[in-house]
């Protein structure tokens, strides 16, 4: 059993090396940025918006701000948003989800001034 193991976390390491797009490995760029929270537990922090907006001039990405409780007209979570508060509510909230489409590619906790949102988001 230990060398079958050995062998399954040898292939994984090598998948991991391999460049993008080869052996079925993609890397995506990202191309959102959405800060979750919950109004009622705390207020955004200066920092996170002045992040958020460097992100859409400087990175070119759609970078929002998201209340939990955000609805359409219907009831449900927007479609843009859903991928981002799931992570969020497993993460804990506050937190910044950087997705590329709809796959989420980092979750950042609390995060509380501009410069570490935008190392968020490579």
């Amino acid at each position: 059993m230990k060398p079958v193991a050995l062998i399954a976390a040898g292939l994984l390491l090598l998948s991991l090396s391999l460049p993008a797009g080869v052996g079925g490995r993609v890397v995506s760029a990202p191309t959102a940025a959405v800060y979750v929270y919950e109004k009622d537990a705390s207020a955004i922090p200066t920092g996170v918006t002045v992040g958020i907006n460097r992100l859409n001039r400087e990175r070119q990405i759609v970078a929002t701000l998201m209340e939990d409780d955000t609805t359409d007209g219907h009831g449900d979570v927007p479609d843009q948003y859903r991928e981002a508060l799931d992570a969020a509510r497993k993460a804990g909230m506050p937190a910044l989800v950087v997705l590329s489409g709809s796959t989420v590619l980092s979750v950042l906790r609390a995060p509380t001034d501009a410069d570490a949102i935008v190392r968020a988001v490579p």
